[in-house]
């Protein structure tokens, strides 16, 4: 069993109020491992957006024309008409 230490948090009652719904429903054996629970899906989001920003700071970074947004917009949209086109002459 993992090491555990005691710590004491104030929450909004909103907050405490779900926590209470998730264990009195039978989700959650308390409101320990909901928060325990919170906190381990918390942490992975973390990690993506250290890479998110790190990859918004390799483009800033990176020298050579970019592709106009308008110019993206205008192709997914080409794009995604023509799968619906292809989709309803298939039918």
């Amino acid at each position: 069993m993992p090491k555990a230490e005691s710590v004491n948090v104030t929450l909004p009652t909103e907050v405490v109020d779900m926590a209470r719904l998730a264990v009195e429903r039978g989700h959650y054996s308390s409101i320990d491992e909901v928060i325990s629970d919170a906190i381990s899906h918390w942490t992975p989001r973390e990690e993506d957006v250290e890479w998110l920003r790190q990859a918004v700071k390799e483009a800033d970074e990176e020298e050579g024309p970019g592709v106009p947004m308008e110019e993206v917009m205008d192709r997914l949209e080409a794009k995604y008409r023509a799968i619906a086109v292809e989709r309803s002459v298939s039918r």
